[in-house]
């Protein structure tokens, strides 16, 4: 409980520092970085002492109640403003200059220069600039791209389109493959089918995601031209029905899906094989058994349901990131997603491009984690929240 107060005292006092930073930046600018890390340690800190859990087991029902749901919305709150400053300090620090490479005027004219710094707002002390990130961010206000000179929102409605289309098919996919051999290995444990099954997921899962897509873009787009290699739908072709454009879609879908799907079912493959040897060994399993139930009976109303839980919340934190995109799909497959537009935006040193996007992935992350603390408490009827 102290070291709690004395947290938040540190957060209070770091917080109010922030008004006469513009005032010492005019002089000692090369103080920004120790007062920003210093507010950025103490909200970790904080948020990390202030751990909201606190599970035991039950032998009613399950109760989340109101003080642990304000807890972890409080803990969800410092994080929250933890990434926000963690996003604004690391690509201050990165080198090089968004400006020069926007425009070489800017290199050979000074007033060029101090125009575009008054038009992004690059000419105020970094501490008010700060302060003015955390209001945009809140608001959604992304700002101007540097890179496509227009509102980052516009640039990124369409992008974030182009990602969920091809998550919605890719991520369900790699759950299925993980889940059904999972769950196949895990009810064949210890015999030929589990060691089959085990090895060749681990090799394919282990293979890098940028060159299991370049060996599936070699043979079957470049080989054997059976699918095309690149793109959403074919270059300058016109589309008479609306048929016709979602089939040219699913055409230039199935490489990246595939790869995406095998670049990621290893991780759902390892938990749901772990989880449900875990159950095989507790009790209920072996009382079912007693009972007279078949294998398969046991498998699939004791042990599979049980056994979903630890994997529940990987599920739902790779729908909520499915607008994240792909990096290596998507730039290998010339696939106009959120992933790509990343690397693209980092090269030229889009710093608000830069930030809109790790804030969205943040968001997503921390809200994410948030529900599926509080759902798990309802999944599992042996825990209480207390």
């Amino acid at each position: 409980m102290a070291c709690d107060t004395l947290l938040i005292r540190k957060v209070k006092r770091q917080c109010k520092s922030i008004a006469p930073i513009a005032q010492i930046l005019r002089t000692q600018p090369q103080n920004l970085v120790r007062e920003l890390t210093e507010i950025l340690l103490a909200f970790l800190l904080l948020a990390c002492y202030h751990n909201p859990y606190s599970y035991k087991h039950a032998e009613g029902g399950v109760t989340v109640n109101a003080k642990f749901i304000i807890n972890r919305l409080i803990y969800t709150l410092f994080m929250f403003l933890f990434v926000i400053t963690f996003n604004f300090i690391l690509f201050r620090l990165m080198p090089g200059d968004p400006l020069s490479i926007m425009s070489k005027e800017v290199k050979s004219s000074p007033e060029t220069r101090a125009s575009m710094e008054r038009l992004y707002g690059l000419d105020k002390p970094i501490a008010e600039q700060y302060i003015n990130y955390v209001k945009s961010m809140i608001t959604f206000d992304f700002g101007m791209s540097f890179n496509y000179r227009m509102p980052v929102a516009e640039v990124l409605s369409d992008k974030i389109k182009n990602s969920v289309v091809l998550a919605l098919w890719a991520t369900p996919l790699g759950i299925a493959i993980g889940v059904v051999m999972g769950i196949v290995a895990a009810a064949f444990r210890g015999k030929k089918a589990d060691s089959i099954i085990t090895t060749s997921s681990m090799v394919i899962y282990a293979i890098p995601s940028f060159w299991l897509a370049m060996i599936l873009m070699l043979y079957l787009g470049v080989k054997f031209k059976l699918v095309p290699i690149s793109g959403m739908t074919n270059p300058g072709m016109t589309f008479a029905t609306y048929f016709d454009y979602l089939k040219n879609l699913a055409w230039h879908m199935i490489t990246p899906v595939v790869s995406y799907a095998l670049a990621t079912f290893g991780s759902y493959f390892l938990i749901m094989r772990s989880s449900m040897l875990d159950v095989f060994a507790e009790d209920f399993v072996l009382t079912a058994r007693a009972k007279g139930l078949s294998r398969r009976k046991v498998i699939t109303r004791h042990v599979v349901p049980n056994a979903m839980l630890p994997i529940t919340t990987v599920i739902i934190t790779s729908i909520a990131l499915m607008f994240t995109g792909f990096f290596s799909i998507e730039i290998l497959f010339s696939w106009p997603g959120v992933g790509r537009m990343m690397v693209e935006a980092v090269t030229k040193q889009d710093y608000p491009l830069m930030q809109a996007i790790n804030f969205l992935i943040a968001v997503a992350v921390v809200i994410t984690n948030l529900l599926v603390d509080i759902l798990y408490g309802y999944l599992d009827p042996r825990v209480r929240v207390e």
